[in-house]
């Protein structure tokens, strides 16, 4: 299992080289087993005092495995040579570090016509598969693609065999209209590519936004139901990167170990509670 570097930071502004070692050493000592690192956090430690080299060897030494990177936003441009200058940095890190896939997004508030906005991501998976990169696309629900239909919607429309999905517990809570899962036991086993556990209080706040960046709570604290969310995604087939991806303001006042700590131990017990509620495989041995 692994945690979202970004989610164990003390906040969301540039960190020194030593800050950034907190992070991974956090990580490691907690017991995950992968970091989907933060190319802005890559970029501010090389500012610093390390190399590139030097920052994902730091996460090897470790033990720690990089299988994403994060985050693609700059892909909403019909000028291809703009979003190819605007990404390449990201991609080309995520294909060194070993990476599988990158993450993406969109922040704006509207987009085109679907056969548009889907011509845009279709250069970027293009230039993620000349590099062995998945790209793996995460609804938020107060942008353009909040939802799960949303986005199966733009997947669908790229046509890109590199292109899936990001399901994280809050955003799939939040998502306009609640959780969908008709849309969800629809998706392609292989487009699921990446799990978030997270969890969410019951009433949303006014700013959907600042929730998301500051106050969700730990995996199996809130009303998600998350342990039902993980045996659906195991009953459809799946078999998506696991990753424990906790904003939250009062975490973070904890410092990144205690932090790492606590989202480990709230994420395996998920986890375990998944593989305990799961209903067991049909046999089909003669009697």
């Amino acid at each position: 299992m692994a945690v979202a570097a970004v989610a164990l930071a003390p906040n969301f502004l540039p960190m020194s080289a030593a800050s950034v070692r907190e992070v991974v050493d956090a990580a490691s000592a907690a017991g995950f087993d992968g970091l989907s690192i933060s190319i802005d956090q890559h970029d501010w430690a090389v500012a610093d005092d390390m190399t590139s080299d030097s920052f994902l060897e730091y996460h090897h030494e470790r033990g720690l495995a990089i299988p994403a990177a994060e985050v693609i936003l700059g892909w909403t441009n019909a000028d291809r040579e703009a979003v190819e200058e605007a990404n390449i940095h990201v991609l080309d890190i995520a294909a060194r570090s070993g990476a599988r896939t990158v993450i993406t997004a969109t922040l704006a508030s509207g987009l085109p016509p679907l056969s548009e906005a889907a011509i845009w991501l279709q250069h970027l998976c293009d230039l993620a598969a000349d590099r062995g990169l998945l790209i793996s696309f995460e609804f938020l629900p107060w942008t353009a693609v909040p939802t799960v239909a949303s986005a199966v919607r733009l997947i669908d429309a790229v046509d890109r065999d590199n292109l899936g999905l990001v399901i994280d517990a809050w955003h799939w809570f939040r998502q306009p209209g609640g959780p969908d899962l008709a849309t969800l036991r629809s998706v392609p086993p292989e487009r699921i590519h990446v799990l978030h556990l997270d969890d969410a209080s019951s009433e949303p706040p006014p700013d959907l936004m600042m929730e998301s960046g500051t106050a969700r709570l730990l995996p199996g604290e809130g009303a998600v139901d998350i342990v039902d969310l993980v045996n659906l995604i195991d009953d459809i087939g799946a078999t998506p990167m696991v990753a424990s991806e906790v904003f939250s303001s009062s975490l973070r006042t904890l410092g990144a170990f205690e932090n790492a700590r606590r989202q480990y131990v709230a994420a395996q017990d998920v986890l375990l509670r998944s593989r305990q509620e799961s209903p067991p495989a049909s046999t089909n041995n003669p009697t």
